[in-house]
């Protein structure tokens, strides 16, 4: 099965070739270096990805801005669960992408927050965490190639976000849509 990230360089085959950052920018950089880069592609491991993930979702949340995140696994999701939990009630949408069926995550989640299974799917290997700025959707987009590395980018350049979103809609068979005007006033929005 090819790989999610492939797909994309697929359709962006320039951003294929552009050197991944070094991997002091996740120690040295802030959720600001990482918007004016505009585009990087990234080669990391897990702890790189979780904090620029959380500056993602920090930029959602202080914005008001709907979010998507995709996990791995249950334990994935089970680790920041306190934490999505309070971003669920204060973000206007979030969709929560997971390699997991969560029956109780599902019951416990607010009416504008949407749980969906990629159980099956090239997803399952996927780590995302996308918001919008006010030009379209940014974000985080990496698979895991193993030995706990992940290989993505991170862009404001919203074509190709947009385009991973899409790719992941059409995957789970679900509409995924950050720029929705209904998410600016949605229960937990402004």
């Amino acid at each position: 099965m090819e790989s999610f990230i492939e797909k994309i360089y697929g359709a962006f085959p320039n951003h294929r070739t552009i050197a991944p950052v070094e991997e002091k920018v996740f120690t040295h950089w802030n959720f600001q270096d990482f918007q004016n880069a505009k585009y990087v592609n990234v080669l990391a491991d897990r702890s790189d990805l979780y904090a620029l993930s959380i500056m993602i979702e920090n930029y959602a949340a202080k914005h008001s801005r709907p979010l998507v995140a995709a996990f791995e696994d249950e334990a994935r999701y089970k680790y920041v669960e306190g934490r999505y939990t309070k971003l669920m009630k204060s973000l206007p949408k979030i969709w929560i992408i997971g390699n997991f069926n969560n029956p109780y995550l599902a019951q416990s989640i607010p009416a504008h927050a949407s749980v969906i299974s990629c159980v099956g799917t090239n997803l399952s290997t996927v780590w995302i965490v996308v918001t919008r700025d006010q030009n379209g959707p940014i974000g985080l987009v990496a698979d895991d190639i193993g030995g706990g590395r992940f290989k993505g980018f991170f862009s404001t350049d919203n074509k190709i976000v947009k385009y991973a979103l899409d790719m992941i809609a059409y995957e789970l068979k679900t509409e995924i849509d950050v720029m929705k005007k209904e998410w600016e006033s949605a229960p937990g929005g402004y």
